[in-house]
């Protein structure tokens, strides 16, 4: 898993709500996120060794009104340059209308692996094209509304979350479908350097369709105000936790 992939599958998807109770307001009332917005991040090994920084950027597509172009970049720390080099560099092409994706492109390098992949949705016909660097191609039958790593992370802040509300979604990332559930636990003060916020807890868990995957256990804190910002995420993992940190707000 990429260090941008901790963070995007923290999110949530639009479609397929399980379980959950009323919400505050509609999916597509008005979008906390609007072109403009850029979020930096600090990311770091076990809350101690600075690995590296990420930032998330939205900006409008051109001659599209209802489409955003939504950017990921994550490089490493010049201090764990030497042991755990990566570039990762996600985007995805976000329809606003529907709340899914249109488009998306994922080109990251981690130590000697280079990976080039593109999946094209198609919602209305419920099936997507994943294709590579390695001219390996693979079309694939989705459910309405399914996500990609990043467009999860901004589907979650469009909805209206609350204690209590649970959501399971179909996530489609590198050619497998994915399911993932995520859970608001509650409402707590977090503070990272850029601040303190009231923000709200959610839990996560992620599993291939053909069982639970292991050692995967993501935490997430998104502010509890219009905004809902991403303020903190920490991934547990076998050797460690991977801590993901807001660092700075722009505009």
């Amino acid at each position: 898993m990429t260090f941008l992939k901790a963070l995007f599958l923290c999110g949530a998807g639009l479609a397929t709500l399980l379980l959950a109770p009323v919400l505050a307001e509609p999916p597509n009332s008005g979008l906390p996120f609007q072109a403009g917005e850029r979020l930096s991040y600090r990311i770091s090994w076990s809350n101690i060794v600075e690995a590296g920084t990420a930032q998330l950027s939205v900006t409008a597509e051109a001659g599209k009104q209802s489409s955003l172009r939504i950017e990921a970049k994550a490089a490493t720390a010049a201090a764990v340059a030497a042991t755990y080099a990566f570039t990762d560099e996600f985007v995805s092409h976000f329809d606003t209308v529907s709340g899914a994706p249109s488009l998306f492109e994922k080109n990251f390098t981690e130590r000697k692996r280079v990976v080039r992949e593109r999946v094209a949705f198609n919602q209305a016909q419920r099936t997507a094209l994943f294709t590579n660097s390695k001219n390996q191609s693979k079309q694939m039958a989705i459910e309405l509304g399914t996500q990609d790593p990043v467009s999860s992370l901004y589907a979650l802040r469009s909805l209206g979350l609350t204690p209590g509300v649970q959501v399971t979604f179909p996530v489609l990332d590198g050619g497998t479908r994915y399911l993932l559930e995520a859970r608001v636990v509650g409402t707590e003060l977090i503070t990272v350097k850029l601040g303190s916020f009231n923000a709200h807890r959610v839990d996560v868990s992620l599993r291939r369709e053909s069982g639970a995957m292991a050692n995967r256990r993501i935490t997430a804190w998104l502010s509890a105000d219009a905004r809902r910002l991403p303020v903190l995420v920490s991934v547990a993992l076998p050797v460690g936790a991977a801590v993901i940190e807001l660092m700075g707000v722009t505009p």
